[in-house]
């Protein structure tokens, strides 16, 4: 009975490397694909179609769900579709201006305005349950942003 765990563990500790240095290899390739231009470029407009296309989902989503909450009518609603139109707003300007000239620094500053709306719809969805459809599809934005974050390597979003 002893020598199937010793087995086990042997084969665990010879497999063990193998497997890290896979994963090792996995990452440098994704970071050698960043490095030619046209790719990253690619991988970037990517990045901007995908979040663009999951804020347009979630604001009408939102809407839905605020006109049929508590929040219908009030000051918190108006304030919560105003968020989410200047979250689709930022989303256009990156669009656009990564579209015009794939500027990396032009468009990495935009980037700030559309994490900057992010973080204040966040604040509000914490304080005000919606519907869980409204709410995965808000998780959906921010994991978007978080990849926006990473390939225009700004620092984490504290959310």
């Amino acid at each position: 009975m002893k020598k199937i765990p010793m087995l086990i563990i042997a084969a665990a500790t010879l497999l063990a490397p193998i497997a890290l240095r896979a994963q090792h290899d996995s990452w440098d390739h994704e970071r050698e694909r960043d490095r030619h231009p046209d790719d990253r470029a690619r991988r970037i407009a990517g990045v901007i179609a995908d979040l663009e296309r999951r804020t347009n989902e979630f604001q009408v989503a939102l809407r839905h769900a605020l006109d049929r909450s508590a929040l219908d009518g009030t000051r918190r609603e108006d304030q919560l579709n105003r968020d989410a139109a200047k979250l689709a707003h930022a989303m256009d300007r990156l669009r656009d201006a990564w579209n015009a000239d794939r500027d990396y620094e032009r468009s990495r500053r935009l980037v700030g305005a559309a994490i900057s709306a992010g973080q204040d719809i966040n604040r509000s969805m914490q304080r005000h349950r919606l519907r869980e459809h409204v709410q995965r599809e808000w998780e959906n934005v921010r994991a978007e942003l978080n990849r926006l974050a990473e390939v225009f390597q700004q620092p984490t979003i504290r959310w």
